[in-house]
């Protein structure tokens, strides 16, 4: 979240080839004044100039990939990782899937394509290329086919220059991979010719290649079925195969049309020379979901890429209230077209050359490309521009002040808790009798660029010490900092911020009953937690006796991992799995628990394990951990160790343990958790069911990772 005040909102929905240079420039050239917010059902986006040689073998996974986690960090801008259902040109909000819509005052989408399937031929058919991230994952899933089935014919529909590339790169993979196997492969265009968009001299090229690796072209079939493997043509050919590849041309998105856009007759946003839709100026379409009117173009990830920099200039143009500027893609463009192995085909006005040297000169500008996003600046340039005018001089007040205008709080708390929003100056608790009231309290400064998940984050983790008393939440009040902004923007957080309270309490089973907001510098959110506990029934962190054995229940690793994300160098699929697992509530874990005998209980938050396993200590009693017995996150052990970065809190938690002369390995123990498991003391003889159940439970990487001794302070086993 920016540290100013914040006047307007600009949203960029999809990951595409133009939006990711649009927010490396962003971070070149920071906007004062302006939330920017990505939305993308994924972490990390392919480059498709590189999908035929990852597919072949020459690059590996990460090499392929822009991760926007990190460039969402280094740009200063939120990452919600969503599905979008449409969106509402009228009231300029996006609609996402399980959580609230989002605002904008500008809209970008880089939304790319679907698969352009034949009514009569399903999804499960095929092996669709579009998306390129779900491909891969089908992809992967067929090479373990292959190699545990008899595979004897590969099919692949459309031969323009995706198809030619990726029928050639998964032959050169397989006959690679699988020397002893042998298998058929076969080619399948609706034209007379292959790459029929390029001149004769590469078609000439590329007809003697195929025939050269006897692939079989199958020419003028229009496929119409596929079901079984089958593929039937329109003249009612019919070829048996055991995978079929679908690589025909790219089809529109939905949900655009169905929003109301002006769409073509196939359904791609219409847009004018500036990138603006013809439907609404303050929204921009680019990529392979946008058509230029007056220019189109064919679907290629060089003109997405092309247009990122007359986007992003357009974009700002508008913002800052000046006029967007033509811009007008290339003609024609140089092609590179690999063959298989490290060997390419050039392509352009007519002649064609090839050689290895082709296939370097690919490799240096698609490797090129990439590096701009592994390799980020560490520094900003000072803004050139700012929405901060749009502010007045007055100064920004602290005390009472500085709380949130009234009527916008009680527009947002109307419109989330209807009849149930809460109306008096506090909050009544009756406790029933014969119970004890729990009362907890925490509060935090935004970690994650996503207000809504740290809305549930910041929940979660203040409920968690009623849980760790073995008591259930009651309810909740609200102390929520927002930073200063215009009152359209404060709403549009306000809401974000209250629905992801109000979904969290749900899971928890509890009521929000009251609060106190404010103004000031950056978002922080803090909740007081009540619950109740039968007195008889609670649990302390000082019940254990020695032979109890220590039951965690999730992984360890959120600070290490947050701490990199801040430096823009944690991957996003760690970031996306620490999330998730912050998310998750111990609830289902304490109800699973109330079943077995539990001595003592607490739960593992910013003191990390051992801080929090010497709180469970007392004299004559001890702890030994069993160090290779601990579950980790993906991409702890690299943050911790390879990228050597630690949370501010770690060295005072390393210091307060005591511990001392233990191997690297051990760091992760002073690790400190947001929204962490409950760690959980049982007699032996009923850990190993414990561990079961909560991993039935779905805490997958519940497991003991101790026992309790007659010895002081903690021991670590490796």
């Amino acid at each position: 979240m920016n540290n100013f005040p914040i006047a307007r909102e600009l949203v960029l929905v999809g990951g595409g080839h133009s939006h990711v240079i649009f927010l490396r420039m962003l971070g070149m050239n920071p906007v004062p004044g302006l939330k920017t917010t990505l939305i993308s059902p994924d972490t990390r986006t392919p480059y498709s100039g590189m999908l035929p040689g990852l597919i072949a073998g020459h690059y590996h996974e990460d090499e392929a990939y822009i991760d926007l986690v990190p460039l969402c960090r280094f740009a200063g801008v939120d990452f919600i990782q969503c599905e979008v259902g449409a969106v509402d040109l009228g009231e300029q909000t996006v609609a996402l899937f399980g959580r609230p819509a989002v605002h904008y005052d500008f809209l970008s989408l880089d939304i790319g394509s679907a698969p352009a399937l034949d009514a009569s031929i399903s999804d499960s058919d095929v092996i669709s290329v579009k998306p390129i991230s779900t491909f891969l994952t089908r992809w992967n899933a067929f090479v373990k086919r292959f190699e545990l089935e008899a595979v004897s014919d590969i099919g692949f529909v459309g031969a323009g220059a995706g198809g030619v590339e990726l029928c050639l790169a998964v032959q050169y993979f397989l006959a690679k991979q699988f020397p002893d196997r042998s298998f058929r492969t076969h080619l399948f265009t609706e034209g007379k010719t292959i790459l029929s968009e390029f001149n004769t001299s590469t078609r000439i090229r590329f007809e003697r290649l195929l025939a050269t690796r006897n692939i079989q072209v199958h020419r003028e079939f229009r496929a119409t079925s596929a079901a079984g493997g089958l593929l039937v043509s329109a003249d009612a050919r019919e070829v048996q195969l055991d995978e079929i590849f679908w690589i025909t041309q790219a089809s529109a998105q939905p949900w655009p049309s169905a929003s109301g856009f002006d769409v073509d007759a196939a359904g791609f946003i219409h847009v004018g020379e500036t990138l603006q839709t013809l439907s609404a100026g303050n929204v921009f379409a680019v990529g392979d979901c946008a058509r230029m009117v007056n220019h189109p173009r064919p679907k290629a990830g060089v003109y997405a890429v092309r247009q990122g920099k007359p986007l992003f200039r357009n974009v700002m143009a508008l913002l800052l209230g000046s006029s967007p500027k033509p811009y007008r893609p290339q003609s024609s463009f140089l092609s590179l077209i690999s063959t298989g192995p490290q060997h390419a085909i050039a392509s352009r006005n007519g002649f064609s050359l090839e050689g290895d040297w082709a296939w370097r000169w690919k490799n240096w500008i698609d490797s090129r490309f990439m590096k701009r996003f592994s390799d980020l600046p560490s520094m900003h340039q000072e803004p050139e521009n700012s929405l901060q005018a749009e502010f007045d001089d007055k100064m920004h007040c602290g005390g009472c002040g500085s709380k949130v205008a009234a009527d916008l709080l009680h527009d947002v708390l109307k419109d989330i808790l209807g009849e149930s929003a809460p109306v008096d100056d506090a909050a009544k608790i009756e406790i029933p009798a014969g119970k004890t009231l729990l009362q907890s309290v925490d509060h935090f400064r935004s970690f994650v660029n996503d207000p809504y998940l740290q809305a549930r984050i910041a929940l979660c983790h203040s409920v968690s010490d009623i849980y760790a008393c073995g008591g259930t939440p009651h309810s909740v009040l609200a102390s929520l900092t927002l930073p200063f902004g215009k009152p359209g923007v404060t709403k549009s957080l306000l809401v974000q911020i209250l629905q992801g309270t109000v979904d969290q309490l749900q899971e928890e089973g509890a009521i929000l009953i009251g609060g106190h907001t404010s103004e000031g510098l950056e978002l922080s959110i803090g909740f007081t937690a009540n619950g109740t506990v039968d007195p008889s029934d609670a649990w302390s962190k000082q019940g254990s006796s020695p032979g109890d054995v220590l039951v965690l229940t999730k992984a360890l690793g959120t600070g290490t991992i947050f701490a990199a994300d801040m430096r823009h160098l944690a991957k996003g699929p760690w970031v996306s799995e620490a999330l998730l697992q912050m998310t998750r509530s111990n609830s289902d874990a304490v109800n699973i628990a109330k079943n077995f005998t539990i001595q003592a209980c607490t739960d593992i938050t910013g003191f990390g394990l051992a801080g929090h396993c010497l709180e469970m200590t007392r004299p004559g009693l001890g702890i030994e951990l069993q160090l290779s017995n601990v579950p980790v996150m993906n991409g702890a052990t690299e943050c911790l160790h390879a990228l050597g970065i630690t949370s501010s809190l770690h060295e005072a938690n390393k210091r307060s343990s005591g511990l001392s002369g233990l191997t690297s390995a051990a760091e992760i123990l002073f690790d400190p958790q947001t929204s962490g498991g409950l760690l959980f003391s049982v007699p032996a003889e009923e850990s190993e069911t414990l561990v079961s159940t909560l991993k039935s439970g779905g805490y997958k990487q519940a497991s003991i990772v101790g026992q309790v001794t007659s010895s002081s302070g903690i021991q670590v086993a490796t």
